[in-house]
C-alpha cells in the first residue's frame, strides 16, 4: 500500500501554472512530468486555483485547531463573557414574565 503524498503550496501553484501555459499539453502530460500520481487531483488543484489562487497555500486536511482561551485577547475573552451574560440576562428576564403570566 502506498502512502498518501503532501505537496507544498508552491509545488501545487508551479503545477497549476504549468497546466494553465498550455506548453506541455493536457492534465495527463503534466501530471507525468511532475509525478502527480492522479490526474483527478491536478484537476482539483486547477478548480482550486480558479476559484482562489491563495488557497492552495492552506492546509485543508485533518481537524481544525480549536481556539483556547489562551489565543484570545483579553478583550476578546471579556467581551464574549460580557456577551454571554447578556443573552444569559434577556433569558431569566424572558422566563420570569412567562411566570408572572402563569400565576
Amino acid at each position: 500500500m502506498r502512502k498518501n503524498r503532501k505537496y507544498d503550496g508552491t509545488f501545487k501553484e508551479m503545477v497549476v501554472k504549468e497546466y494553465l501555459s498550455g506548453q506541455h499539453g493536457g492534465y495527463i502530460t503534466v501530471a507525468k512530468i511532475y509525478d502527480v500520481k492522479n490526474v483527478s487531483q491536478l484537476k482539483k488543484l486547477v478548480k482550486k486555483y480558479h476559484e482562489d489562487p491563495t488557497s492552495l497555500h492552506r492546509e485543508t486536511r485533518g481537524r481544525k485547531k480549536v481556539c483556547s482561551k489562551s489565543d484570545k485577547t483579553k478583550e476578546e475573552f471579556l467581551q464574549e463573557q460580557i456577551d454571554y451574560l447578556k443573552m444569559e440576562n434577556t433569558i431569566l428576564k424572558k422566563w420570569v414574565e412567562l411566570i408572572k403570566e402563569n400565576n
